[in-house]
């Protein structure tokens, strides 16, 4: 399904079932993959095919709100919700990629931190 056909479905159920509907959605595949990842865990492995189904379904529901997301400005200046979400993303990578850095460097020898952290950087 080309990116044109996903966008309209998703606005077709957003529009059909209504919002409240749809997030409860997200809600119960969120808690859903809980239970995978946990049911997964407990087998011993880190991947399952219940994993694999669970993860779909959240990208799913979230791919659905980020197509609502655009649609909704922010404010004249600021661009879309959706924008604001990219932003407090690329603040959150940079804070993982900070924190990585520091522990890499804190507790491996400096010769083997030095080469993870070039790749990290």
């Amino acid at each position: 399904m080309d990116e044109t056909e996903k966008k309209n479905l998703y606005n077709s159920a957003w529009n059909h079932w209504g919002s409240t509907s749809q997030i409860d959605i997200l809600i119960e595949e969120m808690a859903e993959l809980t239970l995978a990842i946990l049911g997964t865990r407990r087998n011993g492995v880190t991947y399952s095919y219940a994993f694999s189904e669970e993860i779909a379904d959240v990208i799913i529901c979230l791919e659905q709100i980020e197509t609502r997301m655009k649609d909704f400005p922010l404010s004249l200046s600021q661009g879309t919700l959706w924008d604001q979400v990219l932003e407090i993303k690329e603040m959150k990578l940079e804070r993982l990629k900070n924190r990585l850095m520091e522990d890499i460097e804190r507790n491996l020898p400096e010769g083997i931190a030095d080469t993870i952290t070039d790749q990290v950087r």
